[in-house]
C-alpha cells in the first residue's frame, strides 16, 4: 500500500513539475512566510498542508532548514527525479542554492519547517556525522548536568547546534561574542537575565529569537519538562 502510494505521489510530483513551466520566487510562494531577514539571513515560517503540494519556487540562496515534527516529502526539483525524504523532528539540513524544486507533503499532518536562506556565500560545510563537537555545562552545584549543545552543521562562516535545557535547569553566566538565530524546537518558557535586567522568552515549536553579538547573561529553564531549541550562530568577521 505505502509502495503505490509513493509511487502516485512521485507522479504527481512529476505532473507538478509539468504544468507548471514558470518557478515563482520563494516570496510568492503561499507556504512560505517571511518572518525574519537581516544581514545575515532570511527566515521563511513553511507549512504544507496534509498530501499539499508546493508550488514550483526557486531558492535563490543556500539555506538550512529545521523539521518541526515527523515528516514524510517528496522533492521535486526541476530537471531531476523526485526524491522521497523521511524527516524526523528536531532534524537540520544545508542544502546549497539555485534550482527550483515543489514540496508534497506525503504524511497526514501538516509539514512545518523553519527555512533560513543563508544571505552570505558558506564555505567548508561539515555535517555531524563529520565534524559533531558536543559541550555539556555542570550545574552551579556540580550535580547533574545543567545544558548540552551539540553541533549539527558548520562552516567557516557560522555553526548550527542544538541546545537541550533540562527541566527546572539553568545555564550560568555566559558571553555571546557572536549573533545567533535561535528556532524553538520544543514548546520553551525560558528567563534571560543580564546586569541590565531580565527578559521573559516564550515560544512554541518554530518560534524564532534573534540574538545580537556582545550579550551577556544567565539562561533558567521555567519549564517543568526539558526543551529544546536550535542556534545559529555567525562569526561576522569571517562574512564577505
Amino acid at each position: 500500500m505505502r509502495t503505490s502510494r509513493v509511487a502516485g505521489l512521485l507522479f504527481l510530483a512529476t505532473a507538478t513539475l509539468a504544468q507548471q513551466q514558470q518557478a515563482v520566487e520563494i516570496t510568492s510562494e503561499p507556504s512560505h512566510h517571511l518572518v525574519l531577514q537581516n544581514e545575515f539571513v532570511r527566515v521563511f515560517d513553511v507549512t504544507v498542508a496534509p498530501k499539499a503540494t508546493t508550488l514550483v519556487h526557486r531558492h535563490g540562496h543556500d539555506y538550512v532548514f529545521v523539521t518541526l515534527g515527523d515528516a514524510d516529502v517528496i522533492n521535486a526539483r526541476v530537471g531531476e527525479k523526485p526524491v522521497p525524504l523521511h524527516l524526523k523532528d528536531g532534524e537540520v539540513h544545508y542544502t546549497p542554492g539555485n534550482f527550483a524544486h515543489a514540496a508534497l507533503n506525503e504524511s497526514d499532518r501538516p509539514f512545518h519547517n523553519i527555512t533560513i536562506e543563508l544571505l552570505q556565500p558558506s564555505a567548508n560545510v561539515k555535517t555531524c556525522s563529520e565534524a559533531c563537537v558536543t559541550r555539556q555545562f555542570k550545574c552551579p552545584d556540580g550535580g547533574n548536568l545543567c545544558a548540552e549543545s551539540e553541533k549539527r552543521i558548520s562552516s567557516d562562516q557560522w555553526t548550527m547546534s542544538m541546545v537541550t535545557l533540562p527541566a527546572s535547569s539553568r545555564l550560568e553566566k555566559h558571553t555571546h561574542s557572536s549573533p545567533h538565530l535561535v528556532i524553538a524546537v520544543s514548546d520553551i518558557d525560558l528567563t534571560s537575565q543580564s546586569d541590565s535586567g531580565s527578559n521573559n522568552l516564550k515560544r512554541q515549536p518554530g518560534g524564532l529569537a534573534w540574538v545580537p553579538a556582545g550579550v551577556t547573561h544567565t539562561l533558567a529553564n521555567n519549564s517543568d519538562k526539558s526543551v529544546q531549541f536550535v542556534t545559529l550562530e555567525f562569526r561576522p568577521d569571517k562574512q564577505n
